[in-house]
């Protein structure tokens, strides 16, 4: 899909879904972050984070960071480093939406409420209002985080400009049910932020597409790139639509990739799939 952004004199950034394609509807355009992310170092994380974020909001409707993108999976300081409620990132983060008319898909971060850590995605709406929330209910028994975390328990069902969008996180690629439970809900649009490593990129590439095809809905999968204590990770991110073609994908440095998220096409694909509506799932007895 053609990028007319800055083509027309006078109109500067044109709205969500008011870009006029040349076919009548209307396109939003995402912007994938796939960013290095030193672990430990949360300081230079944020700071080089927003460096991207800046660059991108000026191309990009909607912005998609990965999983634990301030601190990678250093858990050993994982209380040091949370995140709280109203603190300087979360103001930063919502000024940045604000100031560009962007909504951002804040990867995932360690925020501490209640005395407890969740692995927590926020959508900041382009008032830099906080739209949404959704904590990792299926936290990974590996680098200390089913550990010192607690599960979400609530799925995220958001409006943004119309398109039903929902959230996963990394491990619960593996995880069905929830994939469909989205879907059923009238889910088109799932952000999935992830650190999934290199050495298990080729189950990315399986199961990315395979919960966009069996559910019927597009996925901006966002992975982190670079390594983490000698451990490469994969990359690749990418844009998948409701027959699981990989629209858009990165390789394995870092990157930003961008993706149109076709509201008419991809529901008329949604559709003709009819899984959704045919799911006999009661049918079933144990």
């Amino acid at each position: 899909m053609a990028d007319l952004y800055g083509l027309l004199p006078g109109w500067g950034r044109m709205p969500p879904f008011l870009l006029y394609t040349g076919f009548g509807w209307r396109a939003m355009r995402l912007g994938l972050i796939q960013m290095d992310v030193v672990s430990g170092d949360k300081e230079r994380n944020i700071t080089h984070a927003f460096e991207l974020m800046g660059k991108v909001s000026h191309q990009a409707d909607m912005i998609v960071l990965p999983e634990l993108w301030t601190i990678g999976y250093d858990f050993h300081n994982l209380g040091k480093n949370a995140t709280y409620m109203g603190d300087g990132l979360i103001q930063r983060l919502s000024s940045l939406a604000a100031y560009t008319g962007t909504y951002i898909i804040a990867g995932t971060l360690p925020v501490k409420k209640g005395g407890v850590i969740r692995n927590t995605g926020l959508v900041f709406g382009k008032d830099g209002d906080i739209k949404g929330e959704y904590s990792k209910r299926h936290l990974f028994y590996g680098y200390l985080e089913a550990e010192l975390m607690r599960p979400g328990r609530k799925l995220l069902y958001e409006d943004i400009d119309g398109v039903r969008t929902g959230m996963a996180v990394c491990y619960e690629f593996y995880f069905p049910r929830m994939w469909r439970k989205m879907a059923k809900r009238g889910v088109m649009l799932v952000a999935a932020p992830a650190s999934w490593p290199a050495m298990h990129i080729y189950q990315w590439d399986v199961l990315t597409r395979a919960r966009a095809i069996e559910n019927g809905l597009c996925i901006a999968a966002v992975n982190m790139s670079g390594n983490y204590r000698g451990m490469k990770m994969g990359g690749h991110s990418r844009f998948i639509d409701p027959l699981g073609k990989v629209q858009a994908e990165a390789g394995e440095e870092e990157s930003v990739l961008y993706a149109d998220y076709d509201e008419k096409a991809y529901k008329d694909f949604g559709k003709q799939l009819a899984v959704i509506r045919l799911d006999k799932q009661r049918c079933f007895h144990a």
